[in-house]
C-alpha cells in the first residue's frame, strides 16, 4: 500500500492541485490519501477545496462536474489539467480525513485552549462568509482523530492525547512513547516537515528521540532536549521493532513555513516501509495576487511567496 500524506492545505487551490501534478511526474501510484486537518483558512479559495477533499473522500460520479470546475479555474495547462483531474478521479472516495483547528474555527467552533494570530483570526471570518452550505456541512462531519488498525496509523491535527487542544509539538519533547497511540502519527499544525522516532523504555521516560528531518529556526532553540541529524534526511525508513513509534509531520500544503515556497507532503509505502519528504512547485504568485484581491492580511500573500 502507497500513501501520500498531506496537511495544512489552507484555502490554496493552487498548491493542492500541483501534489497530483508532482506524483503524476513521479511516478507514484497512490493507493489512499491521509489527510490531517485544516483544508481551508489563510488562503482565498475554501469552497474549491472543501470540493475536491470531499470528492476525495466521500464523491460520488455526480460530483465530477463540481471538480473539473474547480480545476478550470486554475491558470494551468491543458495536459497539466487532465492530468491533475485523472488523477483526482482514480482517488474517489480513498481519502481518509481529520479536522484542524481553522476548519472548526470558521463553523463557530474556536478552540478554548488558544487564541488565533489577528491575521489568522480575519482569515478565519473572511472564511466563514465564503464559506458555501455544503462545505460547511463538509467540515462539521469531520473527526478529531482516525484510526487505520490494519497498517497501526493514527491521523490528528496536532497531538494525540488531547487533539482538540491543538497543542503545537514544537519540539518533540512534546511527546513520548506512551502519549501516542499507533506504531505511526500523522499530524500536521505546525506547517513544518519533521519526523520523531520515541522508544519504549520503560525505566527512562525521558528518552531523547530521534529527528529524521531537522525542524525549523523556532525549534532549533529547542534542540538541547533532542538529537538532530547535522543533514537534512527526507527519507527513511520504518523500523518494524515493536518497542518503536513514529510522530511524522509532512509539513503544509498551501502555507508551508520551512523556507521553502512549495506544496510540503510525504509518501509512505507500507511495502518498503520506507517514508519520503516531497515539494511541488505551483504558481505561488497567482496565489498571492488572489489573497490581496480578497482583501486578505498581506502577510498571508507574503507567507506564501517566501514559504514562512
Amino acid at each position: 500500500m502507497k500513501f501520500a500524506i498531506l496537511s495544512d492545505i489552507h484555502g490554496n487551490i493552487e498548491a493542492l492541485a500541483s501534489m497530483f501534478l508532482d506524483l503524476h511526474n513521479n511516478n507514484n501510484t497512490i493507493d489512499r490519501l491521509l489527510i490531517t486537518g485544516d483544508i481551508v483558512g489563510y488562503g482565498p479559495n475554501p469552497n474549491e477545496c472543501c470540493v475536491i477533499i470531499k470528492y476525495l473522500q466521500k464523491g460520488h460520479s455526480g460530483d465530477r462536474k463540481a471538480v473539473e470546475t474547480v480545476l478550470e479555474n486554475i491558470e494551468l495547462g491543458s495536459d497539466e489539467r487532465k492530468i491533475i483531474t485523472d488523477y483526482i478521479f482514480s482517488m474517489e472516495k480513498k481519502a481518509d480525513v481529520v479536522v484542524g483547528n481553522h476548519d472548526k474555527e470558521v463553523i463557530g467552533q474556536p478552540s478554548f485552549v488558544g487564541m488565533m494570530s489577528a491575521s489568522a483570526a480575519k482569515a478565519a471570518k473572511w472564511t466563514t462568509e465564503a464559506l458555501e452550505k455544503d462545505n460547511f456541512k463538509f467540515l462539521y462531519s469531520l473527526k478529531y482523530r482516525k484510526k487505520l488498525p490494519r497498517f497501526n496509523i493514527e491521523l490528528v491535527h496536532s497531538t494525540p492525547v488531547y487533539p482538540q487542544g491543538w497543542e503545537y509539538p514544537k519540539n518533540a519533547g512534546v511527546l513520548n512513547y506512551k502519549t501516542l497511540r499507533a506504531k505511526i502519527t500523522f499530524a500536521g499544525h505546525t506547517h513544518n516537515p519533521a519526523a520523531y522516532l520515541y522508544k519504549n523504555q520503560a525505566k527512562n521516560e525521558d528518552v531523547t528521540p530521534s529527528i529524521f528531518i531537522p525542524v525549523d529556526q523556532f525549534d532549533n532553540r529547542l534542540l538541547v532536549m533532542e538529537t538532530s541529524s547535522s543533514q537534512r534526511i527526507e527519507e527513511f525508513d520504518i523500523i518494524t521493532n515493536r518497542d518503536h513509534k513514529y510522530y511524522i509531520n509532512p509539513g503544509s500544503i498551501g502555507q508551508p513555513r520551512d523556507g521553502i515556497p512549495k506544496a510540503s507532503y510525504m509518501v509512505y509505502d507500507t511495502d518498503t516501509r520506507k517514508i519520503a519528504l516531497q515539494k511541488a512547485e505551483y504558481n505561488t504568485e497567482a496565489v498571492k495576487e488572489k489573497i490581496i484581491k480578497a482583501k486578505l492580511p498581506r502577510e498571508l500573500a507574503n507567507r506564501v511567496i517566501k514559504g514562512v
